[in-house]
């Protein structure tokens, strides 16, 4: 095999972020330091780390995906092309 796929979660973005992301294309960073008042959040925590209190961060909320992706080499014996 030589790819791996997978995908992070997904969750309902407030409506304040979803109107400047999606009407004035703003980038989500951007549109969470306006909406939250803070500053390069996008380096931080991240809009899944101010929504959910801090129990998922950025970087958290990618593991699972990576760790998923790796599947195929974790386990190649599955993934033999025939």
């Amino acid at each position: 095999t030589s790819w791996g796929y997978a995908k992070t979660g997904a969750f309902l973005l407030p409506p304040a972020l979803c109107a400047l992301v999606l009407n004035k294309n703003m980038e989500l960073g951007d549109a969470d330091d306006e909406v939250f008042k803070r500053v390069n959040s996008k380096h931080g925590g991240g809009t899944v780390g101010i929504l959910t209190d801090g129990e998922i961060d950025r970087a958290d909320y990618y593991v699972h995906a990576l760790k998923l992706a790796l599947v195929p080499w974790i386990r190649p014996e599955l993934y033999l092309e025939l």
